[in-house]
């Protein structure tokens, strides 16, 4: 009942319709004998296993690790046996109508901790949602715009129109090689700043991903340079965190592609 229920709330999520969590949660406290605190827990532990998995879980319900098996299997069987849902979130995470959109609130850094070895964003079936939104090139630019009006804005308020006139859009006027995406300012003075954009739909929670040359920008820059998550881009609670370089000391990396080239006598 209580997979079901999320699973419900999910679609509603991917579609962008707008819900009432506590409305659903109700609906299991009338079919189980639960306190609405271990329904809620339980709702967090389904997060839990779809983050394994790579895929999209309901921002409001932070993954909670500690899951039994039993609920990972159901969740597993649950995700993998349906191909509408899979469809529908392929569909909702590679969506290209993006629009910029006013960024919200910052907010501190999300502490969280890489998934259990028990399905380390192995994806469903080869698919790793959340790798596949970090590409989706039309969200990308959506928040990079977003992130170049916003530095603007700021400058403009603060009567910087000089230094407001000089914010630069570079992935866009010189390409994506540079390790970030937009060159602003520190402040009010002259000091420039360099700034990595990663834009999800989805929670704060959500991992970025990053190249090594942005990792290499972000020590290049040190202290000049930020990256900054966007999160629930586009809907009316989101809001962005902000990590200084180097992303080695602020961030925790860990590496899911190499390059590879045969060694000298390799067999």
């Amino acid at each position: 009942m209580t997979v079901e229920v999320y699973f419900r709330m999910l679609t509603l999520e991917l579609a962008g319709e707008s819900y009432t969590k506590s409305e659903f949660r109700r609906e299991v406290e009338r079919e189980v004998e639960r306190s609405s605190g271990a329904i809620e827990y339980k709702f967090n532990n389904v997060s839990a296993v779809l983050d394994e998995l790579g895929a999209v879980w309901i921002a409001g319900y932070k993954p909670l690790r500690n899951v039994q098996d039993r609920l990972r299997t159901v969740v597993r069987e649950r995700f993998e046996e349906d191909n509408e849902l899979r469809a529908f979130m392929l569909q909702a995470v590679a969506a290209g109508d993006v629009a910029p959109s006013k960024l919200g609130v910052e907010v501190d850094p999300p502490n969280v901790e890489w998934p259990t070895p028990q399905g380390a964003r192995d994806g469903v079936l080869g698919i790793n949602f959340a790798a596949i939104e970090s590409s989706n090139r039309a969200l990308g630019r959506a928040g990079e715009v977003s992130v170049v009006a916003a530095e603007k804005e700021r400058l403009t308020s603060a009567g910087r129109e000089d230094l407001a006139a000089e914010v630069r859009h570079v992935s866009v006027t010189e390409g994506d090689g540079l390790g970030y995406d937009v060159q602003s300012f520190q402040g009010r003075t002259d000091e420039p700043v360099y700034i990595e954009v990663k834009t999800t739909r989805y929670g704060k929670e959500v991992p970025f991903y990053i190249s090594g040359n942005e990792v290499e920008a972000s020590i290049e820059f040190g202290p000049t340079y930020r990256l900054w998550r966007l999160y629930r881009f586009g809907r009316p609670d989101t809001g962005y965190y902000r990590l200084p370089g180097p992303l080695t000391q602020h961030a925790r990396l860990r590496p899911d592609t190499y390059r590879g080239l045969p060694s000298v006598g390799s067999k």
